[in-house]
C-alpha cells in the first residue's frame, strides 16, 4: 500500500475479518446471477474491486469456498459473514461486497452484470449503466 492513496477500511459482522484496500477501487459491478444471489440471500450483489496489491488484512484472513470451477468466494469462518469473490485466474484482483465496507457510500457500480437470471424487479434499474447478459470478464 502507498502511504499518499486513501484507504478504506471494512470487514464482518462480528469483526473478526478486517481488511484496508488503498487508492479507488478498479471498478464496481452489480451481480445478478443466481449463484451471488444464493450467497448474499438478497436479489443483487453489488462488488467494487481492487488491486490485491493495495490489499492488507489486519484480522483474521477469511476462509474460501469455490463455488463453481476456478471461482472463490471468501466469508468470515466466524460469523459467516460473505466478504469477497475472486476469479483464480486474475490474482491480481479481489472483488469486495460493498456492504463489508466501514463507509461504502463513495462507492459506485458501474455496470449491471449477468442480466440474463435478473430478477423482473431489477430489469429496467440503471439504465446510464451497462447492462451485460453475462460476465464482462
Amino acid at each position: 500500500m502507498t502511504d499518499t492513496a486513501p484507504t478504506h477500511s471494512g470487514g464482518c459482522l462480528c469483526g473478526a475479518v478486517r481488511f484496508v484496500v488503498a487508492g479507488e477501487p478498479v471498478s464496481g459491478n452489480h451481480c445478478h446471477c443466481v449463484m451471488c444471489r444464493k450467497d448474499s440471500g438478497s436479489g443483487v450483489s453489488t462488488f467494487v474491486t481492487f488491486a490485491t496489491a493495495t490489499l492488507k488484512w489486519t484480522g483474521d484472513t477469511p476462509a474460501e469456498y469455490e463455488s463453481s470451477p476456478n471461482c472463490f468466494r471468501g466469508f468470515c469462518p466466524k460469523c459467516g459473514s460473505s466478504l469477497t469473490w475472486r476469479h483464480g485466474d486474475y490474482a491480481d484482483f479481489l472483488d469486495f461486497r460493498l456492504g463489508s465496507f466501514d463507509d461504502p457510500a463513495p462507492f459506485r457500480a458501474q455496470k449491471h452484470l449477468w442480466m440474463t437470471s435478473a430478477l423482473p424487479a431489477f430489469s429496467g434499474i440503471d439504465p446510464d449503466i451497462a447492462h451485460f447478459d453475462q460476465s464482462s470478464i
